[in-house]
């Protein structure tokens, strides 16, 4: 029997290659469309996805993973494990963290399995899901696992940079008047991840400046990042995105540099052309 099973919902943003390597059961979403309803990363490539949502004039919703969905993971592998850790996208954003919890009660599996809120979405919470899996294919012990998460969680910090006002109005995140003058002038909204909920901090004017405004962010938190491992995503524009993994690599030289596709449910607000980094702190 092994020690501890890594679960996460799809939020996580995880690159396959990676959920194999370390063998993390992923529990995917359900992306709502006016025309139906798709499992996120099981029915929608991320192609797909973002080609529906640029064509599509009312933004689509995200169901919860439901209370069943989990219980008939959780079953999956109460015999071979001897503890699962469940990682959720922030509970402020969605009630999967709610219905993680009422499958482990449902399930009388209070003493089996552990659901971590990661207060985060996309590869903020992957990171976390990543040394979670890295310690438990180590054999460490879930006391551990979770005592490292925690800690993680107070310390990880994520920067996106939104190409475009447009689904930040569609989502009613922000006026008509408001999206067309920020158009206009070219403005590329900072959003990032406070109490558990995804906010706007900051703007710049125009898409060539984003980068060094990137990495003169980095700079300020004077972390030294060459013994961490960070991350890099982008929604459907991987030359930008490799623009900034080169700079970032370039500048910093981290340990590692996860890269990969934003999905469904920061992809629905950012839209096309976003581009984000993620990193822990002091």
């Amino acid at each position: 029997m092994g020690k501890v099973k890594i679960i996460t919902d799809s939020v996580a943003d995880i690159p396959p290659s990676l959920v194999k390597e370390w063998d993390i059961e992923v529990v995917p979403l359900t992306i709502n469309f006016t025309d139906g309803s798709y499992k996120d990363g099981v029915d929608l490539t991320f192609d797909e996805f973002y080609k529906k949502l640029e064509e599509s004039e009312k933004l689509p919703t995200t169901s919860q993973v439901s209370p069943a969905e989990f219980l008939e993971v959780y079953k999956k592998y109460e015999n071979e494990y001897e503890h699962m850790i469940v990682f959720t996208i922030s509970s402020e954003m969605s009630g999967t963290y709610q219905s993680a919890n009422t499958a482990k009660e449902v399930g009388e599996m209070e003493d089996k399995v552990t659901v971590i809120d990661s207060r985060q979405i996309t590869l903020c919470q992957g990171l976390m899901v990543l040394e979670a899996a890295k310690m438990a294919k180590r054999g460490r012990e879930k006391d551990a696992i979770i005592d490292r998460v925690s800690e993680m969680i107070e310390k990880i910090r994520c920067i996106f940079v939104v190409d475009t006002l447009e689904n930040l109005r569609k989502g009613g995140r922000l006026s008509v008047v408001k999206a067309y003058v920020g158009q206009k002038l070219n403005i590329k909204p900072v959003l990032t991840m406070r109490d558990g909920k995804l906010i706007m901090t900051g703007k710049i004017r125009g898409r060539k400046k984003v980068i060094n405004w990137v990495i003169k962010e980095l700079q300020k938190s004077e972390m030294d990042f060459s013994n961490q491992t960070m991350g890099i995503n982008h929604t459907n524009c991987k030359d930008f995105g490799m623009e900034l993994y080169e700079r970032v690599k370039e500048t910093f030289n981290p340990k590692e540099i996860i890269f990969g596709n934003v999905g469904a449910t920061v992809g629905t607000h950012a839209g096309a052309g976003a581009i984000a980094v993620y990193y822990e702190v002091k």
